[in-house]
């Protein structure tokens, strides 16, 4: 079958139509046309249930490694001020990384319901803390040795990793090996952090 003639009369292909734009060739296909968005929306639940887990792994191993390195030169008290500060400069500082390169990467300025949903959603990160530092606190007040009520609640920390590992396969609807692979993994994490305090305490003093 021919094509209509051309220009010339002389019969040819049909002519080609210009070139559609992304979001045109999207929705022909089938695929609605999505704009680029902030790193958190507001309705996105899955998104933000995955910062909250991301964030209590993050603030459980900052708060380990901080009871680890400092938990024989600082009384309960004084380490956990010095946890919380640290973590929230962390939570604060992180926050501020994403939502800049997210809306850099989307065009956008971020407004206080972008900033207040993000630092919502990775409070996490601090609050991943308190059940350590409740330990860490309720053992100094037991009449635990500073190194003792450090390693208690270092240990809190540890379980918390694994309460997070686990938290973050039933979230990914993992099977129950991958759910034990990474429950085993943040245990090895947890018993490298009690190590290095046994490193410290060795070897350096």
């Amino acid at each position: 079958m021919t094509g209509s003639p051309g220009p010339d009369g002389a019969g040819g292909p049909p002519a080609r139509s210009a070139a559609r734009p992304a979001g045109a060739r999207s929705a022909r296909r089938g695929r609605p046309f999505a704009p680029a968005r902030p790193l958190l929306a507001p309705d996105d639940g899955t998104r933000r249930r995955a910062r909250q887990i991301a964030g209590g792994i993050y603030g459980t191993i900052v708060t380990a490694a901080i009871m680890a390195t400092v938990g024989t030169e600082l009384p309960a008290v004084d380490q956990a001020v010095a946890v919380l500060i640290t973590l929230t400069v962390y939570w604060i500082a992180h926050e501020y990384a994403d939502l800049l390169g997210s809306h850099i990467a989307g065009a956008e300025q971020p407004g206080w319901q972008d900033i207040r949903d993000a630092l919502t959603a990775s409070w996490t990160m601090i609050g991943a803390s308190f059940l350590p530092l409740l330990v860490l606190l309720a053992a100094a007040v037991a009449g635990a040795s500073d190194n003792d009520a450090d390693s208690a609640g270092l240990t809190a920390a540890a379980l918390g990793l694994i309460f997070y590992a686990l938290a973050a396969g039933r979230a990914a609807v993992l099977g129950r090996r991958a759910q034990i692979v990474i429950a085993a993994s943040a245990a090895g994490l947890g018993l490298a952090m009690i190590g290095l305090k046994v490193f410290v305490l060795t070897h350096l003093h």
